[in-house]
């Protein structure tokens, strides 16, 4: 866009907070249930193995070897502490992404929205050329199409309101034709 914007990210982190938390959520939501399933399959895993006497820990001592063990308990602490570390990754992956996402949609409604309010000299530009060369290429082009159309029909008008300058009714509607391309600013 044309304007000059002071970037603040982190002050203006939320700018489409709705669809962000809804991503940031679903994200969060998917890792947390991963995190679940695999806690619910190591327990069930080791509480089968454990009953039927074919999961033992092993050590030095001859005499505990053969004993049964709870490993379960050595272990788990550390299966939920990394899990509870994919949820903190999880929470900055939703929350890079959503950014990621939200700010081309952001600048594409004020674009779309400087178009509607009459404004066809704006163009949008995106810091990711990568990712929307093509949509920003497609969007200016569409956006100077319509102002040559515009420069046309204001030619169009001129040349109209010469041949008309006898005809009040002709000029009148000349005018009235004027007066509403005036709601569009193309030059």
């Amino acid at each position: 866009m044309t304007q000059a914007n002071v970037r603040q990210p982190v002050r203006h982190f939320f700018i489409k907070r709705t669809m962000q938390l809804n991503l940031i959520f679903k994200i969060l939501l998917v890792v947390f249930l991963s995190a679940v399933i695999a806690t619910a399959t190591l327990t069930v895993l080791y509480n089968s193995k454990a009953h039927g006497g074919s999961f033992y820990y092993m050590s030095n001592d001859m005499r505990q070897d053969l004993e049964l063990k709870n490993i379960l308990e050595f272990v788990l602490p550390s299966v939920i502490g990394a899990q509870l570390f994919s949820i903190v990754i999880g929470l900055g992956i939703g929350l890079f992404s959503s950014r990621k996402m939200a700010v081309p949609i952001y600048k594409f409604e004020k674009w779309v929205s400087q178009l509607k309010s009459g404004n066809l000299n704006t163009k949008i530009s995106f810091r990711e050329t990568e990712e929307m060369k093509d949509l920003t290429v497609e969007c200016n082009a569409m956006a100077g199409y319509y102002q040559d159309l515009f420069r046309e029909i204001s030619a169009s008008i001129d040349e109209l309101e010469k041949s008309a300058a006898g005809n009040p009714a002709a000029m009148e509607q000349v005018e009235q034709m004027k007066k509403a391309l005036e709601k569009v600013n193309f030059n």
